[in-house]
């Protein structure tokens, strides 16, 4: 039997679950004894046995398909990991290729401990009341991995893996943002270097993602922005390019800027300036120049620029003001500024100042009314009303 994994003893132990504990024992000694004839197969063929894999004890655990891998603090889950530890131990091919015997001693003891569930049940109390988000999140990926099982890896790898929110989406951007150019350790090293020097940053994404929840009625869980809506994620990406820009970092907040428009068909140049609670919907095409700045609560549709109308290097691009809202392909061009409460019409091109609590429209675009509502940029009522 080939070397045994940690994989191993979790595929096994998953295996058995679903029998009751009276035939658990005799399931896994049936595990070892696959196992034992896969390796003998392979050996003498050369190939994987045909239904009990290459002889490793996952290969023969897995002939049907398992059950998620739960967290330590599930009691039925921990008693299936020790009856195939013990199982292991008086295994007579498995001496010497078990993990190391201090390994197995100290995984014995952390499975039989009740205090593990104890410290992990008081763990999760205290992450949902320091981090009511991140809570929330687990709570939906672990729904969403009972729903569809398939997902299960993704969703596992990309949130339920992680410790924090922060780390989440490090893990996230440096996935997204790899390529043959730098690899995804080398992002992710800085990543988490960014979270962990300016929490400000794991603030700000919390905003956003609580904004999209809020304002996009196709977004019905917290764990839909970080996992499938490219606009949360390239503002994720954009912040941490932010972030190396001000500490001198150019090149690398350029590469940032680069692989996040091929990625995800935004580019917001990373000296760039944003506020919180941000949407982009959609966000197809967004461009947002280098002297840009955008307040908190603002929402922006696909297709928007907020560029410069020359060559100039000096302040070029616009000042968006807080709870604006700018509507699909709208052009805002030119050091100009967008009060605050204000809305862009679909498809306009803004080139003058346009007061607070306005709607403009048109090409170029035009003062037609009022905002239309309180905070155009979290109601996001786009109606034109006589």
């Amino acid at each position: 039997m080939r070397q045994i994994t940690h994989g191993d003893l979790s595929a096994a132990a998953r295996a058995i679950w679903p029998l009751p504990p009276e035939a658990r024992d005799a399931a896994v000694a049936s595990l070892l004894a696959k196992a034992r004839a896969a390796d003998a197969y392979r050996k003498r063929y050369g190939r994987a046995h045909p239904r009990w894999g290459n002889g490793s004890l996952a290969g023969a655990a897995c002939t049907g398909p398992l059950l998620p891998e739960p967290f330590l603090s599930t009691r039925a889950y921990r008693d299936c990991l020790m009856r195939v530890l013990r199982a292991l131990e008086f295994w007579p091919e498995s001496r010497g290729n078990l993990l190391s015997r201090s390994n197995y001693f100290g995984y014995a003891r952390l499975l039989r401990s009740n205090v593990v569930g104890r410290e992990m049940s008081e763990r999760k109390a205290k992450i949902a009341a320091v981090d009511p988000v991140w809570s929330r999140i687990c709570d939906e990926a672990r729904v969403a991995v009972q729903n569809e099982p398939l997902l299960g890896g993704l969703i596992h790898s990309g949130l339920l893996h992680h410790a924090s929110f922060e780390r989440a989406l490090a893990y996230r951007f440096s996935l997204k943002l790899a390529s043959g150019e730098m690899s995804e350790q080398i992002l992710r090293e800085f990543a988490d270097e960014a979270y962990a020097d300016e929490p400000d940053l794991g603030q700000a994404a919390r905003a956003d993602l609580v904004a999209v929840q809020d304002r996009d009625p196709a977004c019905h869980r917290y764990l839909q922005p970080i996992l499938f809506f490219k606009g949360y994620q390239a503002l994720q990406a954009y912040r941490i390019g932010h972030w190396l820009w001000r500490r001198g970092r150019q090149d690398m907040a350029y590469f940032v800027q680069m692989r996040t428009s091929e990625a995800f068909g935004v580019d917001i140049h990373p000296a760039a300036r944003i506020g919180r609670g941000v949407m982009f919907d959609h966000a197809h095409s967004i461009v947002i120049g280098e002297t840009a700045v955008v307040g908190d609560n603002v929402s922006m549709l696909h297709s928007v620029t907020l560029g410069g109308t020359g060559k100039q290097e000096q302040d070029r691009h616009p000042k968006i003001g807080n709870g604006v809202l700018i509507g699909a392909g709208a052009k805002v061009l030119g050091n100009i500024r967008v009060g605050d409460n204000s809305r862009i019409a679909a498809g306009s091109v803004v080139l003058e100042d346009v007061p607070c609590c306005k709607t403009v429209a048109g090409v170029p675009a035009r003062i037609v009314g009022g905002a239309g509502c309180e905070h155009p940029g979290t109601e996001m009522d786009q109606l034109l009303r006589k």
